[in-house]
């Protein structure tokens, strides 16, 4: 089955296409790493003049209100284009759980000029005892008078080096809140850290932080099942992301390979290679029929929505594994350089590999889910397994 988009989903793919096309080739990329913190303000600005901070964010609340297949168009074209910029990070993660869960006043206080690019925001999630986004938190608040003291802290939050304000997800009475945290909160320590593919993320600690009633998030109420809607979505789009870098990666392969000659004929016309090839284009059809799929169920289901990002994550990192390797072995010794992009590719869905939980862990919960849930074994097409 082909997914066909609607014409406002392909009028979304094609500006976010053109526009990168036009405004970040590789050398522009360059100039955004070496920006502090790996985000080039006005490229940042660029963005929300398109509306992309805003994008998942409801009409309400002054956004586009697009749903997860939209989100996941731009982060597939991101992806061909290896944006260092902490979109995903920002807009499609931190933004919309401020204004889907926020209260009025925390809304008004923020989301402007979120949305208009003046400030950045981002979640700490992200814990090292922590396998799996779904996996309870050990950093945990407890209730002090009218207020909370935190303790513990997080590792390697994308987009939080250089955030104006952090969202934090603590433990709290064996559930779930979220805090904000404005800039300058005392005992909050932010220590900024490169990742893998060159972006930044920030280690966060926190040292008797204590913080009023108004610092919560939303009511106090258990905020689990709103915290795994927003992460779930989060690494469904970075599954798309990774699933446009690995069409990248293959056309550049493509294109490297029938430049080299070797016994008179181009690399690509032996048997062998054009195997490896082939493989390649279907690990990378498969990724993305596995993101359609997520974004399509997620929308329907919300329920669903932490089993489909582990089925999309064990898919698609699984996939960009083969891709990303086969890509730098077919390049030979050029792959590992700097002269060529696949080095940066290759980073980039090593990275990827460990986001929100190592594949290998998202294979288990998902398989997991699949032997505990017995309806999965059942066709939509075929009925029942069960023999009469």
């Amino acid at each position: 089955m082909k997914l066909t988009l609607t014409q406002e989903q392909t009028l979304v793919e094609a500006s976010v296409r053109n526009f990168l096309a036009a405004e970040y080739d590789f050398s522009r990329r360059q100039r955004s790493l070496e920006a502090p913190h790996a985000c080039e303000p006005g490229i940042w600005r660029q963005f929300a003049q398109m509306g992309w901070l805003g994008l998942t964010v409801p009409d309400s609340a002054h956004g586009t209100g697009a749903g997860a297949l939209e989100a996941g168009l731009v982060m597939r074209a991101f992806g061909r284009h290896l944006v260092v910029e902490p979109y995903a990070a920002s807009a499609l993660l931190a933004t919309p759980l401020l204004a889907l869960h926020g209260r009025p006043e925390q809304c008004k206080a923020w989301l402007p000029e979120l949305i208009d690019g003046r400030r950045r925001a981002a979640l700490g999630h992200e814990e090292t005892a922590a396998p799996l986004a779904s996996s309870p938190r050990i950093t945990s608040a407890t209730r002090d008078g009218d207020g909370w003291r935190l303790s513990g802290g997080k590792q390697l939050v994308p987009g939080a080096a250089g955030a104006d304000l952090l969202l934090v997800s603590l433990q709290v009475d064996g559930g779930h809140r979220i805090f904000l945290l404005p800039p300058g909160t005392p005992g909050v320590r932010v220590t900024p850290a490169r990742t893998a593919d060159g972006a930044w993320a920030a280690d966060l600690t926190f040292e008797d932080v204590r913080l009023s009633a108004t610092d919560l998030l939303g009511e106090d109420v258990d905020a689990t099942n709103i915290l795994h809607h927003a992460v779930a979505c989060h690494l469904i789009a970075l599954c798309w992301e990774a699933s446009g870098a690995m069409a990248a990666l293959l056309d550049q392969t493509v294109e490297y390979l029938q430049q080299r000659v070797q016994f008179g004929q181009p690399l690509a016309k032996f048997q062998v290679i054009q195997h490896r090839l082939a493989e390649m284009a279907v690990e990378c059809e498969e990724a993305t029929a596995a993101c359609e799929l997520a974004a399509l169920r997620l929308d329907v289901d919300a329920s669903e929505a932490m089993a489909l990002a582990s089925m999309a994550k064990s898919k698609v990192g699984r996939a960009s594994r083969y891709v990303a390797q086969n890509a730098v072995q077919l390049h030979g010794a050029m792959g590992v350089t700097e002269d060529l992009p696949v080095a940066s590719f290759f980073r980039k869905l090593t990275t990827f590999a460990q986001q929100g939980g190592s594949t290998a862990a998202h294979s288990r919960a998902f398989g997991a889910a699949l032997l505990q849930d017995k309806g999965r074994a059942d066709s939509r097409i075929l009925g029942s397994a069960e023999v009469h």
